[in-house]
């Protein structure tokens, strides 16, 4: 007999599992994602409604970890890219400023990449699903937004020098003096 939301009560304590399951970390990937905590509170929710009310076609984790990652990647895909916010909530997920600017330097599908292989660790078929994208396609996204996102924390570090004149004038003085 179906309770006040219309759900059977075996398919709500399914979906409370599933909530259980992947709720932390659902929120933990939005927020590396958005860089934003409001925003990812609010996407993660309502990827988790979604993935609960659809919990017995989402059995498998990985699988449903990584549908549910894809709506999420979908919604902040919609909601455009807004100057992501300080936050401190970032630092206690282990966030530096150097991680978040090198994170909000890349574009969502990027980000999403980046933070699905490197982070979490997903199968290359599960960040397929994240992005939306397989194949040589995917392989190359994930090269390339791990390129450019190493590239702009250790720019964030200090430890590349900005490209420009003022440098190029420096390097071919170096190379002189050198040779």
């Amino acid at each position: 007999m179906p309770n006040r939301t219309g759900v059977v009560p075996d398919q709500a304590a399914l979906a409370a599992a599933f909530r259980d399951l992947h709720g932390r970390r659902l929120h933990g990937f939005a927020m590396l994602l958005t860089l934003d905590p409001d925003r990812a509170a609010l996407l993660a929710a309502e990827a988790l409604a979604a993935g609960a009310a659809r919990a017995d076609a989402l059995r498998h984790p990985e699988r449903g970890a990584a549908w549910l990652r894809a709506r999420v990647v979908g919604a902040a895909r919609r909601a455009g890219r807004p100057a992501p916010r300080a936050s401190g909530t970032l630092e206690l997920l282990g966030v530096d400023h150097a991680t978040a600017a090198a994170l909000a330097s890349l574009d969502v599908a990027s980000r999403a990449a980046v933070i699905a292989t490197i982070t979490e660790g997903f199968d290359p078929r599960d960040v397929a699903t994240i992005v939306g994208v397989e194949g040589r396609r995917l392989a190359r996204l994930v090269e390339r937004g791990t390129e450019r996102f190493l590239a702009a924390r250790a720019m964030a570090l200090g430890l590349v020098p900005p490209e420009g004149p003022t440098i190029d004038r420096l390097h071919a003085a170096a190379r002189r003096a050198i040779t």
